[in-house]
Formats: C-alpha cells, sequence, structure tokens
C-alpha cells in the first residue's frame, strides 16, 4: 500500500474512533451529566496540553537556537497547529461551568457564595474576587488568545521562510519564541490553576503550575517521538533517523524525571505540613479504591520510563522507544483523570464513558493531526540549521 493509501486509512479508522467515541461520551453527558463533563474536561485538558506542548518545544528549541530538531520542527508545528481545536474543546467546558448546580465547580453551584444559603461556603465565598463566573471566562479568554496568537505568528514566520529563504525569519522567529515561553509560564500557570485546581478550590499549591508544565512537557515529546516514528515508517518522513530517535529518548527521560522531582516536592512538602486543608488532597486519593491509582500514576509517569530509558542501545530503538513514549501519554491521561476525578468521585468510575471519551478524542486528534501534516511539507527546507539535523550523529 502505498504513503497516500496507508494516510487515507488512518484517517477513516480516526474519522470512525472519534465518532463513536465522542457519541458515547455525549450519551453519557445527557445521562449522567457529572461522569460525561468530569470525562470531558479530563480529555480535553489532555489534548490542548500536547498542542500548546508542540509550540513550547518549538519556541524551547528556537530560543536555543538547536539545529537537531530541524527535521522535526513540522511536526511541532503541526501540534501547535491543533491549539485551535484544543482552545474550543476547553472552551466547550464552559457549557458545565453555567450549568449551575449541574457544575462539576463547586464554587459556580447556585448558593455556594450566599450568605442565606444552606450551600454557603464561607471559605470560598472569601475566594469570589477571583472566583466569579465573568473573570474565570475573562482569564480563560486571554490565555488561549495569547497562545492561538504566538501559535499563529511561529507558523508563518516559518512558512514564509520556506518562500523567501530569509535569514532574518529565523531572527524574528527567537524573539518570538521568547515572549511566548514567558507569556506561557504565566498563563498556563494560571489555566492550571482554574481549569483543574479550581475544581478543589479549598486546597491550593503553589508548585501546581509548574508541576502541570512538568508533564505537558514529558507528554509531548512522547507524542512526538511516536508521530515521528510513525511517520517514518510510513515513508512521509525519511530524514527522521536513529539519531533523531535517541535525542528524543533522552528529552523523554530527563522530563519524566523532572516531573517525579516536582510530584515528590508536592506530595513531600504536604505530607510534612500536615495541615488539613493540603493533605485533604491526597487523603482523598488514598481511600474509595483510588490507592492503585495514585501508585499507577507514578509508575508511568517515571519509575517505567526511568529504569526503560535507562540503556543508550534502548534510547536509540524506535520501537522500543516508542513503547515508552505510549507508557507515558497513558500515564499522563491517568495524572490528570487523577487530579480532576475524585473531587466529585468517592470512588473511580472507570468504565465506558472513560473509555469512549478516551477514544474519541484520540480520532479526533489524530484525524486533525495527519489533515495538517498533509498541508505543508515536512521539512523546512530554507532553515539555516537544517543541515545541522540532516547530518545529525
Amino acid at each position: 500500500m502505498t504513503s497516500a493509501g496507508k494516510t487515507a486509512k488512518t484517517q477513516m479508522v480516526a474519522l470512525l474512533m472519534a465518532g463513536l467515541g465522542l457519541g458515547g461520551l455525549v450519551v453519557a453527558m445527557l445521562k449522567e451529566p457529572l461522569w460525561g463533563y468530569t470525562n470531558f474536561l479530563v480529555c480535553a485538558f489532555f489534548f490542548v496540553t500536547l498542542a500548546a506542548g508542540g509550540l513550547v518545544l518549538l519556541a524551547l528549541n528556537t530560543v536555543a537556537k538547536a539545529g537537531w530538531h530541524i527535521v522535526l520542527k513540522r511536526v511541532f508545528e503541526g501540534y501547535a497547529a491543533l491549539l485551535p481545536m484544543g482552545a474550543l474543546l476547553i472552551l466547550l467546558t464552559l457549557v458545565n461551568l453555567l450549568s449551575g448546580s449541574g457544575s462539576i465547580y463547586e464554587w459556580a453551584r447556585p448558593g455556594v457564595m450566599d450568605h442565606d444559603s444552606p450551600l454557603y461556603d464561607h471559605l470560598l465565598h472569601e475566594k469570589v474576587a477571583y472566583l466569579n463566573t465573568p473573570f474565570y471566562i475573562t482569564r480563560m479568554l486571554v490565555a488561549l488568545a495569547l497562545w492561538l496568537l504566538f501559535s499563529f505568528r511561529l507558523r508563518r514566520l516559518s512558512l514564509a521562510q520556506d518562500k523567501d529563504n530569509l535569514l532574518e525569519r529565523t531572527h524574528q522567529s527567537v524573539r518570538w519564541s521568547t515572549g511566548f515561553l514567558v507569556c506561557f509560564a504565566l498563563t498556563f500557570s494560571m489555566a492550571s490553576f482554574d481549569w483543574i485546581m479550581g475544581l478543589e478550590a479549598h486546597w491550593f499549591s503553589t508548585v501546581f503550575g509548574m508541576y502541570n508544565i512538568a508533564g505537558l512537557l514529558s507528554s509531548s515529546v512522547a507524542a512526538i517521538v511516536l508521530t515521528c516514528i510513525l511517520l517514518s515508517k510510513a515513508g512521509l518522513l525519511p530524514e527522521f533517523r536513529i539519531p533523531h530517535v535517541h535525542d528524543l529518548a533522552k528529552l523523554l527521560f530527563a522530563f519524566c524525571t523532572f516531573w517525579a522531582y516536582l510530584w515528590f516536592c508536592q506530595f513531600m512538602l504536604i505530607w510534612y505540613g500536615n495541615l488539613p486543608e493540603e493533605t485533604i488532597y491526597f487523603v482523598r486519593r488514598w481511600h474509595g479504591g483510588w490507592q492503585p491509582i495514585f501508585y499507577l500514576n507514578f509508575a508511568l509517569n517515571w519509575v517505567l520510563p526511568f529504569f526503560l530509558l535507562l540503556p543508550r542501545p534502548l534510547k536509540r530503538n524506535p520501537n522500543y522507544v516508542a513503547m515508552v513514549a505510549l507508557l507515558v501519554l497513558l500515564g499522563r491521561w491517568v495524572d490528570i483523570y487523577l487530579m480532576v476525578t475524585p473531587y466529585n468521585f468517592s470512588s473511580p468510575p472507570i468504565g465506558w464513558v472513560e473509555v469512549s471519551a478516551l477514544l474519541g478524542f484520540v480520532g479526533l486528534f489524530v484525524f486533525c493531526l495527519q489533515r495538517k501534516f498533509r498541508k505543508v511539507p515536512l521539512i523546512s527546507k530554507n532553515d539555516p540549521y537544517l543541515q545541522e539535523s540532516l547530518n545529525l550523529h
């Protein structure tokens, strides 16, 4: 089968997965709104971070003036080009936020901020200046708009360089990438507080934003290495070679360890401080059947990747690295599921809704990603660092 035939077949399978999975999720939202919207948030946050992660990795390498990644540059840009879809998915979570008593966010439910209501919560009322619907929506729109602005600008500069071969495009990309990294560190931390930690507004952690940045980096590298290996096997990216696999595997190893460091920092400080308003986060995740998922999260996101990627020869084996990347992606989904779900469920509601949501979002993501790859050449032919990347050893 030709590369075009394989691509068309993959798109059909992805579209079928998206239709069946998202259809099941819609049914769940109608029959069990709390369960359905919880899974929608888990998957929407998971996939918007993958899209944003492509832009972050692109910006990091651009600012560092790295040459090794140019063969993969269009893959980074392809992920970043999915930010509009990711932004739309996150915006759809506002449907639940505005649903009143059915909202998965306690602070958004009627009566919680009202002194005369039996549901009145004094602590949440003290945070009303920040936790109110208009300000929440404003913060969401500002963050997403800034990410889209930088995504469009960096992609436009890259594609323009293919046409005019101007070195100034690279210098402009460095400046825009620098601005984006500063902006993203602030806005994504804020988004993590709002979209995820906002579910448990009584609890707080100052390291939570950086913790999610670490998860974004490890999962994005995992997704990109898997994508590059599949594109190479399909004959669409022949320039992707073993040295590129090796470098991506080293990055995956490093970012997984960075995630584990921040996980331990958060856990250790809360455990040592032993303050009720902080420990409640981990108490919920140690009871009611959550404990196996708690340990599985740490195993998938660090223990297994760390030991599986230690030997140098294995980091140069594409099939092996792809397997580890799949484990890390599964681990990231488990991590987000564990952050989102326990507040509204006393025991893990793992069932057909979780499977439907994950399959639906995977199908949608793969389908849209392939369409992005078909619109532009997969090699940035006029990038000044291209030869360095082609000759990587």
